[in-house]
């Protein structure tokens, strides 16, 4: 067992439908990590293969402590206080609890686990993994897939993972074997300007009105746009643009952006609204010409 010698094994996104034998885990939001433990060396591997030691030093102490010889795939994961995890603390680095989360062991004491089925490596897990300090060990989902994925909209996670009990462990490969169930959100929103590169449009920025009419800069949005939207956003500058930004809270000024009356109303998806109050992985879906700019309020429910 070698730094380097595994990869992280990825889900597929593909619905289950009748297939038997999964069992469901909570769908991480953190940094995914491979653990080479080797006694008192640790090696926290990213999934790009770069070390994560000197970032999250107080994990790599703590497995250093257990002395295993082991390789443990699983997640570095930031938790507010009352126990959410919070991915936009992970990267501001303002995070007071992270936790490794294991889910998964690859090798133990010179055997190479990878071939073995998931149910194996799991047991193999519980008797290895006990939850304490900033090691924890990912819980099994009782319950269906539709009600987990209930519970995971519910309390707020990104989503839910569906490991088939005989799955082995593909290292680096993307298989069915594993299926990925993203929570996602939509809202509708003012479309407050463009970002240019060049003559081109890069993404449209998005607004949405306070209850005290103040309208606030939410972020901007790139994916999902198609040559057709590109097109029409160009023509609408024409007509709306507006020297000064429309919103209270716009992002520095580069030379990119061009501003817009707010009149056009935009639905995107998105994965959450981070603590910095910016949509995470916006797409695109369509403009709602029905919809008028003022409908579009910020609502606790909707966010």
């Amino acid at each position: 067992m070698k730094p380097g010698e595994f990869r992280p094994m990825l889900p597929v996104q593909e619905p289950l439908g009748e297939e038997e034998g999964f069992i469901h885990e909570i769908k991480w939001d953190g940094f995914r990590a491979l653990a080479y433990l080797q006694g008192g060396k640790v090696l926290l591997e990213s999934r790009g293969g770069h070390s994560l030691n000197r970032r999250f030093p107080q994990i790599a102490s703590f497995l250093g402590q257990k002395e295993w010889q082991a390789v443990l795939d699983g997640e570095i994961v930031a938790f507010r206080p009352g126990g959410e995890a919070d991915f936009s603390l992970l990267k501001s680095g303002s995070a007071r609890m992270i936790c490794y989360v294991a889910f998964d062991l690859l090798f133990l004491a010179g055997e190479n686990l990878c071939p073995q089925p998931w149910q194996r490596r799991r047991a193999l897990l519980e008797e290895l993994v006990e939850s304490a300090g900033p090691l924890l060990l990912s819980p099994l989902l009782p319950g269906s897939l539709g009600e987990n994925l209930r519970r995971a909209r519910e309390h707020g996670w990104e989503g839910i993972i569906s490991k088939h009990r005989q799955s082995p462990y593909l290292p680096g490969e993307r298989s069915p074997w594993w299926r990925k169930h993203k929570i996602l959100r939509t809202l509708d929103a003012v479309v407050v300007g463009l970002r240019l590169r060049g003559r081109q449009v890069r993404s449209l920025a998005l607004g949405l009105f306070c209850p005290d009419d103040r309208l606030v800069y939410l972020g901007s949005c790139g994916s999902g746009l198609g040559l057709r939207e590109r097109e029409f956003l160009e023509q609408a500058s024409i007509l709306l643009h507006t020297d000064r930004p429309p919103v209270d809270n716009p992002p520095p000024a580069d030379g990119s952006w061009v501003w817009f009356q707010p009149h056009l109303v935009a639905e995107v998806e998105y994965l959450e609204l981070t603590a910095q109050k910016r949509l995470r992985h916006p797409v695109f879906l369509r403009f709602r010409f029905d919809k008028r700019p003022q409908e579009c309020q910020w609502t606790g429910d909707q966010l």
